[in-house]
Protein backbone atom coordinates (compact mmCIF):
# COMPACT_ATOMS: atom_id res chain seq x y z
CA UNK A 1 0.00 0.00 0.00
CA UNK A 2 2.84 2.36 0.83
CA UNK A 3 4.42 1.80 -2.62
CA UNK A 4 1.18 2.83 -4.35
CA UNK A 5 0.97 6.01 -2.30
CA UNK A 6 4.56 6.94 -3.13
CA UNK A 7 3.92 6.30 -6.83
CA UNK A 8 0.78 8.47 -6.80
CA UNK A 9 2.62 11.23 -4.92
CA UNK A 10 5.48 11.10 -7.42
CA UNK A 11 3.06 11.31 -10.37
CA UNK A 12 1.15 14.14 -8.73
CA UNK A 13 4.39 16.12 -8.39
CA UNK A 14 5.67 15.14 -11.84
CA UNK A 15 2.62 16.45 -13.72
CA UNK A 16 3.04 20.16 -12.76
CA UNK A 17 6.79 19.93 -13.39
CA UNK A 18 6.17 18.54 -16.89
CA UNK A 19 3.61 21.25 -17.63
CA UNK A 20 6.03 23.93 -16.42
CA UNK A 21 8.88 22.56 -18.55
CA UNK A 22 6.64 22.29 -21.62
CA UNK A 23 5.40 25.89 -21.23
CA UNK A 24 8.94 27.14 -20.64
CA UNK A 25 10.21 25.44 -23.79
CA UNK A 26 7.33 26.11 -26.17
CA UNK A 27 5.45 29.03 -24.62
CA UNK A 28 6.06 32.70 -25.16
CA UNK A 29 4.96 35.44 -22.77
CA UNK A 30 4.24 38.50 -24.83
CA UNK A 31 1.82 41.28 -24.08
CA UNK A 32 0.42 43.73 -26.60
CA UNK A 33 -1.21 47.14 -26.50
CA UNK A 34 -3.40 47.45 -29.55
CA UNK A 35 -3.65 50.80 -31.32
CA UNK A 36 -6.90 52.70 -30.89
CA UNK A 37 -9.31 53.30 -33.75
CA UNK A 38 -8.43 50.24 -35.84
CA UNK A 39 -11.94 48.78 -35.99
CA UNK A 40 -14.26 51.61 -34.96
CA UNK A 41 -14.40 55.25 -35.94
CA UNK A 42 -13.58 57.76 -33.21
CA UNK A 43 -16.27 60.15 -32.08
CA UNK A 44 -15.49 63.49 -33.70
CA UNK A 45 -16.26 67.03 -32.68
CA UNK A 46 -18.80 68.65 -35.03
CA UNK A 47 -16.32 71.45 -35.80
CA UNK A 48 -13.82 68.98 -37.29
CA UNK A 49 -13.82 68.37 -41.01
CA UNK A 50 -11.50 65.38 -40.79
CA UNK A 51 -12.05 62.40 -43.06
CA UNK A 52 -11.14 59.31 -41.08
CA UNK A 53 -10.33 55.95 -42.59
CA UNK A 54 -9.57 52.80 -40.65
CA UNK A 55 -7.11 51.89 -39.28
CA UNK A 56 -6.52 55.47 -38.17
CA UNK A 57 -3.03 56.95 -38.33
CA UNK A 58 -2.04 60.53 -37.56
CA UNK A 59 -2.01 62.48 -40.86
CA UNK A 60 1.45 63.09 -42.32
CA UNK A 61 0.91 66.86 -42.23
CA UNK A 62 0.63 66.63 -38.42
CA UNK A 63 3.06 63.76 -37.91
CA UNK A 64 6.03 65.64 -39.41
CA UNK A 65 5.56 68.43 -36.85
CA UNK A 66 5.75 66.01 -33.90
CA UNK A 67 9.10 65.54 -32.11
CA UNK A 68 9.22 61.78 -32.62
CA UNK A 69 12.16 59.68 -33.76
CA UNK A 70 12.20 56.51 -35.84
CA UNK A 71 12.36 54.26 -32.80
CA UNK A 72 10.45 56.15 -30.15
CA UNK A 73 7.06 56.74 -28.61
CA UNK A 74 5.60 60.18 -28.09
CA UNK A 75 3.55 61.22 -25.07
CA UNK A 76 1.78 64.57 -25.56
CA UNK A 77 0.19 66.55 -22.73
CA UNK A 78 -2.54 68.91 -23.98
CA UNK A 79 -3.16 70.79 -20.74
CA UNK A 80 0.03 71.63 -18.88
CA UNK A 81 -1.46 74.26 -16.57
CA UNK A 82 -2.03 71.85 -13.69
CA UNK A 83 0.85 71.23 -11.29
CA UNK A 84 -0.70 67.86 -10.45
CA UNK A 85 -0.49 66.86 -14.13
CA UNK A 86 3.11 67.98 -14.34
CA UNK A 87 3.99 66.02 -11.19
CA UNK A 88 2.43 62.84 -12.57
CA UNK A 89 4.10 63.20 -15.94
CA UNK A 90 7.44 63.81 -14.24
CA UNK A 91 7.13 60.23 -13.01
CA UNK A 92 6.83 59.11 -16.63
CA UNK A 93 9.91 61.13 -17.63
CA UNK A 94 11.92 59.65 -14.75
CA UNK A 95 10.77 56.11 -15.46
CA UNK A 96 11.71 56.27 -19.16
CA UNK A 97 14.75 58.56 -19.00
CA UNK A 98 16.99 56.03 -20.79
CA UNK A 99 14.30 54.75 -23.18
CA UNK A 100 13.04 56.15 -26.49
CA UNK A 101 9.95 57.85 -25.05
CA UNK A 102 9.54 61.57 -25.69
CA UNK A 103 7.25 63.49 -23.33
CA UNK A 104 6.17 66.92 -24.54
CA UNK A 105 3.38 69.45 -24.14
CA UNK A 106 1.44 71.24 -26.84
CA UNK A 107 3.22 74.55 -26.22
CA UNK A 108 5.53 73.77 -29.12
CA UNK A 109 2.74 72.45 -31.31
CA UNK A 110 0.98 74.96 -33.48
CA UNK A 111 -2.65 73.98 -33.89
CA UNK A 112 -4.98 73.84 -30.84
CA UNK A 113 -7.67 71.94 -32.81
CA UNK A 114 -5.43 68.87 -32.92
CA UNK A 115 -6.70 67.78 -29.50
CA UNK A 116 -10.20 66.99 -30.77
CA UNK A 117 -9.74 66.72 -34.53
CA UNK A 118 -6.51 64.71 -34.84
CA UNK A 119 -5.99 62.91 -31.52
CA UNK A 120 -9.75 62.63 -30.71
CA UNK A 121 -9.31 63.41 -27.01
CA UNK A 122 -12.58 63.67 -25.11
CA UNK A 123 -12.84 64.96 -21.55
CA UNK A 124 -11.26 64.11 -19.09
CA UNK A 125 -8.40 62.76 -21.25
CA UNK A 126 -5.57 65.21 -21.92
CA UNK A 127 -2.58 62.93 -22.64
CA UNK A 128 -2.09 60.83 -25.76
CA UNK A 129 0.51 58.16 -26.55
CA UNK A 130 1.56 57.87 -30.20
CA UNK A 131 3.86 55.24 -31.68
CA UNK A 132 6.45 55.69 -34.43
CA UNK A 133 3.99 54.72 -37.18
CA UNK A 134 1.53 57.42 -36.12
CA UNK A 135 -1.00 55.15 -34.44
CA UNK A 136 -2.65 56.33 -31.23
CA UNK A 137 -1.82 53.76 -28.54
CA UNK A 138 -3.61 55.29 -25.59
CA UNK A 139 -5.45 58.26 -24.09
CA UNK A 140 -5.04 59.18 -20.44
CA UNK A 141 -6.11 61.64 -17.77
CA UNK A 142 -2.98 63.33 -16.39
CA UNK A 143 -4.67 64.28 -13.11
CA UNK A 144 -5.41 60.65 -12.23
CA UNK A 145 -2.49 58.68 -10.76
CA UNK A 146 -3.99 55.34 -11.85
CA UNK A 147 -4.20 56.59 -15.44
CA UNK A 148 -0.52 57.59 -15.38
CA UNK A 149 0.32 54.16 -13.95
CA UNK A 150 -1.58 52.66 -16.89
CA UNK A 151 0.42 54.91 -19.26
CA UNK A 152 3.69 53.68 -17.74
CA UNK A 153 2.57 50.05 -17.97
CA UNK A 154 1.39 50.34 -21.57
CA UNK A 155 4.53 52.19 -22.68
CA UNK A 156 6.62 49.50 -20.99
CA UNK A 157 4.72 46.81 -22.90
CA UNK A 158 5.08 48.64 -26.22
CA UNK A 159 8.81 49.11 -25.64
CA UNK A 160 8.99 45.42 -24.57
CA UNK A 161 10.78 46.29 -21.32
CA UNK A 162 8.94 43.79 -19.11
Amino acid sequence: MKGKQLLLLFLALLLPVCIFVMLKMFGKNQFDVSPLFTDTLPSQDETCNTKVKLPYLIPDSVFIDLPIGNDSLLCILFDDSSSESNTHLQRVVEHFQSDPLVVTSTNGLTNPSWRKCVFFLQEPFDVVLVDRRGAIRGQYDSKDRDEIDRLITEATIILKKY
